[in-house]
């Protein structure tokens, strides 16, 4: 049984540091793809007021800080305890999404953009003590848990630039559909000589579908005639509750999107 789980834990520790690896690796690759295109820009003399490119197709990244707000649906006091409760013991985690974007440019200051990403968010408990009747020197001594909400997500906003410059001003709305996919929960377990942690899915009946509408504002710096990158602070509310019980939860996140696009 202690294989088993040693297991379960080592294999749950490799994909968690992939997930940040590839987080990093994305990262990085936009940032040296848009020093690469300005290289290239400056080799060939281009101009940032080139052709106008009516479709544009984009790679996306953003880290998140996500949290939630409560509700009490039947109006008990006991459901007003949970919400106070979980409010006093709940904070903020950090997530992330990321995916591919195509923007329809209807003219040059006004474009519609959609897509597909995945997104992780959700919220987590704060750190707690651990207080045994007796000395257990092999148990944990502080514990927190982390939830995590799995979701594909597809974006469609529209898109308004100011300026004419090679850095320019603009500013998103739209609406993004949520698919729940699955919700994990990740246990934090601090021990007087390491910490260990254990993800498990949590099989709870949430809402498939929600809806977040979106709002942005941030700087498009034109690489060349064909590239831009756009540097994005957006912030995103479920308006849908994600499970229909006593005391229901409204998923949100405020993060900052780093975007690539190539124009045809």
């Amino acid at each position: 049984m202690l294989a088993v789980m040693l297991g379960r834990y080592h294999r749950q520790q490799k994909q968690d540091n992939k997930i940040l690896t590839t987080m990093k690796n994305l990262t990085i690759f936009l940032l040296t793809l848009a020093a690469l295109s300005s290289y290239g820009q400056d080799k060939t003399k281009e101009t940032p007021t080139a052709d106008f490119k009516r479709v544009q197709f984009g790679i996306n990244v953003s880290p998140d800080i996500c949290f939630r707000t409560l509700k009490n649906n039947d109006g008990s006091s006991t459901s007003d305890l949970i919400v106070e409760l979980n409010n006093k013991n709940e904070t903020i985690k950090v997530g992330y999404t990321a995916g591919l974007n195509v923007c329809f440019n209807i003219k040059k200051f006004v474009g519609l953009e959609t897509g597909i990403q995945y997104s992780n968010r959700g919220y987590q408990t704060k750190m707690r003590d651990l207080v045994y009747a007796q000395p257990e020197p092999s148990a944990p001594n502080r514990v927190k848990l982390i939830y995590n909400f799995h979701c594909i997500d597809i974006p469609v906003k529209a898109n308004f630039t100011i300026g004419k410059k090679k850095v320019r001003f603009f500013t998103s709305v739209g609406v993004t559909t949520n698919i729940f996919i699955t919700e994990t929960q990740t246990s934090v377990l601090i021990y007087s000589d390491r910490t260990d942690r254990k993800t498990s899915p949590t099989n709870i009946d949430y809402n498939k579908v929600n809806i977040s509408p979106t709002i942005s504002v941030g700087i498009d710096f034109k690489i060349n005639s064909r590239m831009n990158l756009r540097v994005e602070p957006t912030f995103r509310y479920g308006v849908l509750k994600i499970i229909d019980a006593p005391v229901t939860g409204y998923l949100y996140s405020a993060g900052l999107n780093i975007g690539y696009y190539f124009g045809l």
